[in-house]
């Protein structure tokens, strides 16, 4: 019984004698492909790895089709990390320097994409004997090693996060060096635990296992000495990580693939054997209790007399634990493997208003508003593809035609297998909660139509003050400046000594007064955008901020007519850019700006992009529990107020993007302030 359920099954006797053929065939592959190297290294390096790659996924499609016979989870984990190894070796064949697949053409994406390869390695061989004595579920395996790939990839190619191995010049970076020597560490230490349990192997497939992880340290040691992807130790690590492919293939194939069977029918056998031990036992028992029987069948009558006392128990427990059922202050529902109802309580049957007859033996969407949608979620959670909903809202149909809305949630009924049966719901009545967020969603509405009734209001307001500082203050202050010109040039005709310095000194004064009504007037609202429109107001506005700030360059690209443009939405894009640039020229440190107004189809879009320090988005969310600043706050809440979406992507370093965009169909609000229907 020991060796029928060793962890690892034994591989036949003589397989160390059939190992030698194989190994001077590889030892004769082996100087085959070093002459290879000397014609072209990169179709050498080409031809190992493709060998590689191919033995790491024929271990995993081996492995993973004969998971169902493996007593534990040794050999599923590491068939499944070869998988990942296979994939992340052919990406490292792929970006090899000299293949031209990836733009990358030097040797640092290679050697990143070997190191993490050669981790997932020698972490799989490190971590797999936790499982020699356990099964572990293929699912959560397979999805772990896929995060993990996905991660180390992205970090990769995407985050740039990955540390550089080479470089050019200077060939192996420190990070690479050790990497090497920590992953022979762990390949020793991984060679040292299987010694350890010996005991759980075949001594053939141990010492494959064993050569196989000394090969890949001897292999890294040499990936350490190299100074370039063609030299020698280059060359000799990748003869040796062949080698120990190969040994990891033998092994694999004589464990998981040929073994399982021979050990599946064994453990039949034993079980059989079990059977035959077990049913002499009862023989010789229900002999034993022949002798009894008289005393036994008197203790019988007394057991019978106590059976019956419990059933009417029972019956009494039963009948409390229907009246709990069926007076329930939610409703409860099971269906069985064909979604029809077999049981329904009487709070269930109020809320719908049919009878008990009217509802077990129907489909549960019968019963639904949306029947197609409910019949398709029901049906994918009772073959498994869907997961029971925790809470979710659906409309069921009341007898009378009204519409009840209800809160479900479902869980499974599974047999002893955990096998499928049906499944149990409640439903609870959430018509107030409804109404009560029918009543919110029409206060944030309104909310919403007051708050742009006031931003049109506030921009009637600053049109009118604008107005009236160029109608009156402006026109007061010119006819004053004229008066003083007018004196001043009467005054030097009667000579120089005539015009005092104060008068000129007054004239100055008078000028700067006319400027400041003018820079204010223009702040309020400039003339220019209902005069001329928005495509004017931006390239004036544009103009006047490089006069000020002229450390700041800006790039500007309309690629639209001033019609395209609705009337409402002017004044909410010129804002956003006012304080946009407003916001680059106090915070953002930036040398180049880039607006970009646009519009494809029926969608207006605003973008606004800067090359300054950025900032750190989501740590300003969290420390403002919003929009980071006021600024930033109320473009988001004009944009969004005029019917628009608003994002804003930025990260420390990066710049800065703005994003305003809306949707120009439809009306934009009654009063002119830009509301619409959101996009």
């Amino acid at each position: 019984m020991t060796e029928a359920c060793s962890v690892v099954s034994r591989v036949p006797n003589g397989s160390g004698r059939r190992l030698w053929p194989g190994l001077v065939m590889a030892m004769g592959g082996a100087v085959g492909l070093y002459l290879t190297s000397l014609h072209s290294y990169l179709l050498f390096h080409s031809l190992v790895e493709i060998f590689s790659i191919l033995v790491a996924f024929g271990v995993f499609v081996v492995v993973w089709n004969s998971r169902r016979f493996h007593e534990n989870g040794y050999l599923l984990f590491i068939g499944t990390g070869f998988l990942f190894v296979g994939g992340i070796d052919l990406l490292h064949t792929l970006a090899y320097k000299g293949m031209g697949v990836f733009r990358n053409g030097g040797g640092n994406l290679p050697t990143q994409l070997w190191i993490a390869a050669r981790y997932y390695h020698s972490l799989a061989f490190l971590i797999a004997p936790f499982f020699l004595r356990r099964k572990i579920k293929a699912g959560w395996v397979m999805g772990g090693f896929s995060f993990v790939t996905l991660w180390i990839l992205l970090s990769i190619f995407r985050w740039n996060l990955f540390p550089d191995c080479y470089l050019e010049p200077g060939g192996l970076t420190a990070f690479k060096r050790v990497s090497e020597y920590v992953i022979s560490l762990v390949l020793g230490a991984s060679a040292g635990i299987l010694l350890r349990h010996r005991q759980a192997f075949d001594p053939a497939v141990l010492r494959l296992f064993v050569i196989s992880l000394l090969l890949m340290v001897g292999a890294e040691l040499c990936f350490t000495l190299y100074l370039s992807v063609y030299d020698f130790f280059n060359l000799l690590g990748h003869l040796l990580k062949l080698a120990a492919f190969y040994l990891i293939y033998k092994a694999v194939i004589e464990t998981g693939f040929l073994k399982p069977y021979d050990l599946l029918f064994r453990d039949l056998k034993e079980s059989q054997e079990m059977l035959w031990r077990a049913n002499e036992e009862l023989e010789t028992r229900v002999r034993e209790r022949t002798a009894d029987l008289v005393k036994v069948n008197q203790e019988l009558l007394t057991e019978i007399g106590m059976r019956k006392k419990i059933e009417e128990e029972l019956f009494a427990s039963e009948a409390r634990f229907r009246t709990l059922y069926d007076e329930a202050p939610v409703g409860y529902h099971e269906i069985d493997h064909e979604a029809r109802i077999v049981r329904v309580n009487r709070t269930e049957l109020e809320l719908l208003g049919y009878s008990h007859e009217e509802m077990v033996g129907r489909p549960v969407w019968e019963f639904v508003v949306d029947q197609a949608e409910s019949k398709q979620a029901v049906l994918e959670k009772l073959s498994g593809l869907l997961p029971p909903s925790r809470a979710f809202e659906r409309a069921y149909r009341r007898k009378d035609g009204t519409i009840l809305p209800v809160l479900i949630e479902d869980r499974l009924l599974r047999d002893a297998e955990g096998n499928i049966l049906g499944i149990r719901s409640t439903i609870q009545d959430i018509t107030l909660r409804k109404e009560a967020e029918q009543r919110l969603k029409e206060s944030q509405q309104e909310l919403k139509r007051l708050a742009a009734q006031l931003l049109h209001v506030q921009e009637n307001e600053r049109k009118e003050l604008a107005r009236e500082l160029h109608d009156g203050l402006g026109q007061i202050l010119a006819g004053i400046r004229f008066t003083v010109e007018e004196m001043i040039r009467k005054g030097n005709k009667e000579g120089p000594s005539a015009v005092g310095p104060q008068w000129r000194m007054v004239l100055s004064l008078v000028q700067e007064g006319i400027e400041e009504t003018r820079r204010i007037q223009m702040a309020l609202r400039p003339s220019i955008l209902d005069d001329l429109g928005i495509v004017a107001t931006l390239n004036w506005f544009c103009r006047e901020f490089e006069k000020v700030y002229s450390g700041i360059r800006i790039e500007k690209q309309v690629d639209l007519r001033e019609e395209e443009v609705p009337d409402s939405l002017k004044t909410v894009v010129y804002r956003i850019v006012q304080e946009a640039l407003n916001n680059i020229s106090k915070h953002s440190a930036a040398k180049n700006v880039k607006i970009h107004l646009s519009k494809e189809k029926s969608r207006l879009e605003l973008r606004i992009e800067d090359d300054g320090q950025g900032f750190d988005l989501s740590r300003i969310r969290s420390e403002k529990e919003g929009m980071p600043g006021f600024g930033l706050t109320s473009m988001k809440e004009r944009t969004e107020l005029s019917g628009g979406a608003f994002t804003i992507t930025s990260a420390m370093g990066k710049g800065t993007q703005i994003r305003a965009s809306w949707s120009c169909l439809g009306d934009f609000g009654p009063t002119g302030s830009g509301r619409g229907d959101s996009p």
